[in-house]
């Protein structure tokens, strides 16, 4: 369906897709559309651009103009707020050949895509001075999708650029501090609207993943709300919590509640863009004419009512368990192909969910380029690896005390890789992995 739209519309758009020939500008080269700068790593490997065109470069930039084009519109459809190029300036979009050289070059490691500051080249920046660009851009790369632009995704319906398109329009045009749930939430619902699964039928996985998390776990989620709680699942509950929102009282609604948050805020010393029950109180009674506990216990039936399915069971599983995480830091440590192989596949032979990312994965721990044994390629893997493991625990892992553990531990690990102990260091480094990117064991430091 999602094919059939994007040549339905082509029609219609490709006479504003291209205004300009691409031109390289220091590492990239730029392609302008009605509404963005494309900007494609310049050294990005012939085979993974649009092969058998006669010319591939060209037919790669129109298939990724063609689809922002198309996913900006839908993305303000669904708003009902229009994007002006005149008033905003263009947005631009930078390219990476691949996950591995964007999370490498963004640093950005427990990211599939994500939006930011223009970068501080001479060529951006001059653009820049003109108003022709938006302050805001997105930063992607080709891998892992069909339509060839995003990233790798863990059980949320979503689509990665209409998610972080949804971002720009939502920091340009609505702006002010918001809770990150609602703030990643409204994304994740925004961007449901594009894709191939009926809405229905993606949050209804989502709505399993939650009540199985309150099950497991028993947290508030309503508490999630007030953007001072912990990061796990605020993009299931915000998209959840926004297209329940959506459904009872309307999207128009939501955003009139949303845009009130930014009067509202908590003091820094207690929470960063943080907003307290009272306040949230206030607002829905504003709004809705109704209490927070209402809301609540409305929000609340709704999960209740939810069936869990075998296919939501195995999928919750997988994204609490952290897989992903796990394995994207093992692919970069020194161990034999064929053995991390088994590991992947023995972990995702069951669901038929992550079935494409597993095979991704396996593809890329099975290159031998990827093993070379020498004391740059060590010294690389450590740092990147250890970054990784610091990003995930800083997220995902809410005591002090094991984040300090697991940091005392990564020091120690650092140590013995400087000495050159190398497998003694990936043996170590495997079992912290192991034992603390997991939600079925309790660690005690």
């Amino acid at each position: 369906m999602r094919r059939l739209l994007v040549l339905a519309l082509g029609v219609l758009l490709w006479s504003a897709v291209a205004l300009a020939n691409p031109i390289v500008e220091g590492d990239w080269v730029r392609y302008e559309t009605e509404r963005f700068f494309i900007y494609l790593w310049k050294d990005t490997p012939p085979e993974r651009l649009a092969l058998g065109s006669p010319d591939p470069l060209q037919a790669k930039l129109d298939e990724i103009a063609l689809s922002l084009e198309t996913d900006l519109r839908n993305i303000e459809q669904v708003l009902q707020l229009p994007y002006s190029v005149q008033q905003y300036g263009k947005i631009a979009v930078f390219v990476y050949a691949s996950l591995e050289d964007y999370q490498q070059k963004t640093r950005c490691y427990l990211c599939a895509a994500h939006v930011s500051a223009l970068p501080n080249t001479p060529e951006v920046q001059a653009l820049a001075l003109t108003g022709r660009l938006n302050r805001y851009a997105i930063y992607a790369h080709l891998d892992n999708t069909p339509r060839g632009l995003g990233g790798l995704s863990i059980g949320l319906p979503q689509e990665t650029i209409p998610h972080e398109l949804t971002h720009i329009l939502d920091l340009t045009l609505i702006g002010g501090s918001k809770p990150v749930t609602l703030r990643e939430g409204l994304a994740v619902y925004v961007s449901s609207k594009s894709d191939a699964v009926p809405d229905d039928e993606q949050f209804g996985v989502t709505d399993q993943h939650l009540k199985l998390f309150v099950e497991a776990e028993n947290p508030d989620l309503i508490s999630y709300l007030t953007g001072c709680s912990s990061r796990r699942f605020i993009y299931n509950f915000g998209g959840s919590f926004i297209n329940f929102f959506a459904t009872r009282w309307g999207i128009e609604r939501f955003l009139e509640f949303y845009q009130l948050l930014q009067g509202e805020r908590l003091p820094l010393s207690l929470c960063s863009y943080g907003f307290s029950f009272e306040q949230l109180d206030r607002l829905f009674q504003q709004i809705l004419y109704i209490s927070l506990d209402e809301v609540r216990r409305e929000y609340l039936g709704h999960l209740n009512a939810t069936e869990i399915t075998e296919d939501g069971q195995r999928s919750f599983d997988f994204v609490m368990d952290q897989i992903f995480n796990r394995v994207i830091a093992l692919k970069h440590l020194l161990i034999e192909g064929n053995e991390l192989e088994r590991i992947t596949r023995e972990v995702w032979n069951t669901g038929r969910f992550n079935a494409e990312k597993a095979a991704y994965v396996t593809k890329y721990i099975s290159d031998p380029r990827n093993y070379t044994v020498d004391a740059e390629r060590v010294a690389r893997t450590v740092q990147d690896s250890f970054q990784r493991v610091r990003s995930f625990a800083s997220t995902y892992i809410d005591d002090p005390a094991t984040r300090s553990h697991i940091e005392l531990k990564l020091r120690e690990l650092e140590q013995v890789a400087q000495q050159g102990r190398y497998e003694e260091f990936k043996d170590g480094f495997v079992d912290l992995i192991f034992q603390y990117m997991t939600w079925r064991r309790s660690p005690q430091p």
